[in-house]
C-alpha cells in the first residue's frame, strides 16, 4: 500500500515515544535514537494518517528505508548541557526536544560519535521495559517497519536549519 507522506504536526511531535541508548556494535560504539508512536489515542486518529506522519518525520529527519544502504542525516543533534538534546527537522521550524538522554549518551556524541536514528512506524506504548523495546526495534528492522539514519552533532555555533 502506498502511503502518501505528511509533514508531521507538533501533535504528533509531543506524543512520540522516545528511548536513547549506547551500544557497542560491530562497527564500534553507536549512540541510538528510537522514535515511534503510542498506540491510537483519539477518535480521530488512524494507523495510515499516523504513519503518514511517522514517514513525513523521518523525511524531515534526513533518513531512508532500513533495508537501504544507511543515509547520512548530517549534523541535527543539539546537546543542551550534560544530558538535553534536541533534533532539527528539514523544512519546519519545529525541532523534536529528547528525553534526557544522560552523560554518557552526550558525552559520546559532542565528542563526534554517531548517532543511529531510527523511526518505526508500528506503535509502541509510553515507558515500555527495555524488553519490549529491544523485541520492538528487532521487529521493526526485521519487518521494513522503520526508517533509519546516521546524525551528527551540530556544531555549537551554527543555528537550527530554519532556526535563527
Amino acid at each position: 500500500m502506498l502511503t502518501t507522506i505528511k509533514q508531521p504536526s507538533a501533535g504528533l511531535l509531543a506524543s512520540v515515544v522516545m528511548a536513547t541508548w549506547l551500544e557497542q556494535t560491530a562497527a564500534g560504539p553507536v549512540a541510538f535514537l528510537l522514535i515511534a508512536h503510542p498506540p491510537i489515542r483519539r477518535q480521530n486518529e488512524t494507523e495510515e494518517r499516523i504513519e503518514q506522519q511517522m514517514r513525513g518525520l523521518a523525511e524531515a529527519l534526513g533518513l531512508g528505508e532500513s533495508h537501504d544502504k544507511m543515509r547520512d542525516a548530517g549534523p541535527r543533534v543539539w546537546l543542551r548541557g550534560q544530558s538535553g538534546a534536541a533534533i532539527s527537522l528539514d523544512g519546519t521550524r519545529l525541532a523534536v526536544q529528547l528525553p534526557p538522554v544522560g552523560t554518557q549518551w552526550s558525552t559520546f556524541v559532542a565528542a563526534g560519535g554517531p548517532v543511529c536514528i531510527v523511526v518505526g512506524l508500528d506503535p509502541l506504548p509510553a515507558g515500555a521495559p527495555r524488553e519490549v523495546v529491544e523485541q520492538y526495534l528487532a521487529d521493526a528492522l526485521s519487518y521494513g517497519r522503520s526508517l533509519i539514519g546516521s546524525a551528527a552533532a551540530a556544531p555549537e555555533c551554527a543555528t537550527i536549519r530554519g532556526h535563527p
